[in-house]
């Protein structure tokens, strides 16, 4: 059997174990849906990160994007070296390699297919 200190001592780890469920689910629920809670949303949130203060970043097109991000590592290949179809496997590829977003990536595809 279980002694008195025993006993207590796992009531005791139980229930920081429910509480800490029970924060875990109760964080999962406010952030399923925070519409219901807060409201409509504000027209405009400021982005996270360095450019909050500052507005939005820059959006920058596919020519830039190719030449800062590819040159870092390769030396640049003129985009008519390759046919549209090799372009959209390289920069897929690239994609991971390189830390891309989706849209940096279409942008960077977009151009370098454009220039064939």
């Amino acid at each position: 059997m279980l002694s008195v200190k025993n006993n207590s001592k796992l009531l005791t780890i139980l229930a920081f174990c429910g509480a800490m469920a029970g924060m875990m689910l109760y964080g999962c629920q406010s952030a399923q849906n925070p519409s219901a809670a807060q409201g409509p949303a504000p027209a405009a949130q400021p982005e996270a990160g360095s450019f909050a203060l500052f507005g939005p970043p820059p959006q920058k097109t596919g020519v830039q994007l190719w030449s800062e991000n590819c040159s870092r590592c390769h030396n640049m290949r003129p985009p008519d070296e390759y046919n549209a179809a090799q372009w959209a496997v390289i920069v897929h590829h690239m994609r991971l390699r390189a830390n891309l977003t989706g849209e940096e990536a279409r942008k960077i595809t977009a151009f370098l297919q454009a220039s064939n």
